[in-house]
């Protein structure tokens, strides 16, 4: 047991019981999430785009790791409202790539990609101190030994998407975000988030990184 866990134990999000973020016991309460295909957002195995989906720029595949409820949900809210980001890493630690649904997720870490967090809007940034996506971004490139850079910028203050249907989200970030680098860009990327609800935000990222030179970008999201 770690020092830090004298002084701050850790406590089950769930239940309350002490020891960990998550108990044995209600890890039942954790779904791991079906992978789907980023543009027809129909379900793909392996977080592949269908064959038969075209999109200009959009994502090559898209790992969703877990279904945003229950545990989960409570976890990444907690994070982002609370600060609590080591519960951020026990997510993403907790995820086995040994799953057959992870095959081709693998093959592409394999790449000498960047990780490349969706950027939070500057007013936004200092009312909350931090961006959530950056946080996951360092934790998943310490995870798996990957390169991390903010190649993103949003210049346009979009507000709170939540209460937003997909074409008033699809409109409201369009053309909100542009690089923040003239420099060449990585090959390959992994565009992380910590929720997908439409993806009208990542695949406009995806949209600037790909119109700049990348070649393949992945999406990875705590929660769908």
């Amino acid at each position: 047991m770690y020092l830090l866990d004298f002084i701050w134990p850790k406590k089950c999000v769930n239940c309350g019981r002490w020891g960990s973020y998550v108990c044995e016991n209600c890890q039942v309460g954790l779904w791991e999430e079906e992978q789907i295909c980023p543009v027809c957002r129909r379900a793909s195995r392996y977080g592949l785009k269908h064959k038969y989906c075209h999109a200009t720029y959009g994502l090559d595949g898209l790992i969703c790791l877990w279904a945003y409820d229950g545990v989960a949900r409570t976890i990444i809210k907690k994070a982002k409202y609370k600060y609590f980001f080591d519960q951020l890493k026990f997510l993403i630690d907790l995820i086995d790539l040994n799953n057959s649904q992870y095959s081709n997720f693998q093959k592409f870490l394999k790449t000498k990609l960047v990780v490349v967090p969706v950027p939070l809007h500057e007013k936004r940034y200092r009312e909350r101190g931090f961006n959530q996506a950056e946080v996951i971004g360092r934790l998943v490139a310490s995870r798996w030994s990957l390169a991390g850079t903010n190649l993103l910028r949003r210049t346009k203050e979009t507000g709170h998407q939540a209460s937003r249907t997909r074409e008033e989200r699809l409109i409201a970030v369009k053309k909100a975000f542009q690089l923040k680098t003239n420099s060449q860009l990585p090959k390959a990327i992994l565009l992380v988030d910590d929720v997908w609800t439409t993806g009208a935000t990542m695949s406009e990222c995806c949209k600037i990184l790909k119109q700049n030179g990348a070649q393949q970008v992945w999406g990875l999201v705590l929660a769908r």
